[in-house]
């Protein structure tokens, strides 16, 4: 092998050695910046969270008392997702209607059918729970 060949053969895996470093170099900078932006949104995290506990106390107590629309505020600040609340009802609707049947029991089985098959407008999460207690007919 001549003294170039020998040269040649050494500086291109250099080269090579080198593309790899200054990858290795990118990739690390464009972690720090991303890690220095993990770290300012703790921090501003943390601070949030304390000026909300901080500002609850009150002189000398060792309790607090936080409502649910103040901890939702909190929580709403920091990108966490709200308190909520079980709530229970019961909707009564009233229709009138005139039906032709062959009988009362004929009419009251149109009636269950057509007022059982109506949709619900209510958008409903995925835990809240609906329920039919009874359709009541009368004549």
């Amino acid at each position: 092998m001549s003294e170039e060949e020998t040269i040649a053969a050494t500086v291109t895996p250099f080269d090579a050695i080198q593309k790899q470093i200054d990858t290795l170099k990118s990739d690390l900078e464009a972690e720090e910046v991303r890690s220095r932006g993990y770290r300012d949104e703790m921090y501003k995290l943390r601070n949030t969270v304390h000026e909300f506990f901080k500002d609850q106390f009150d002189g000398g107590d060792d309790e607090i008392t936080v409502h649910r629309d103040e901890a939702n505020e909190l929580l709403g600040d920091i990108g966490a997702d709200l308190l909520k609340q079980e709530f229970e009802g019961r909707v009564t609707i009233t229709y009138s209607f005139t039906v032709k049947a062959e009988s009362a029991e004929d009419a009251e089985e149109k009636v269950k059918n057509a007022v059982g098959s109506l949709e619900y407008s209510i958008d409903a999460d995925a835990d809240d729970e609906y329920s039919e207690d009874s359709i009541e007919v009368e004549f």
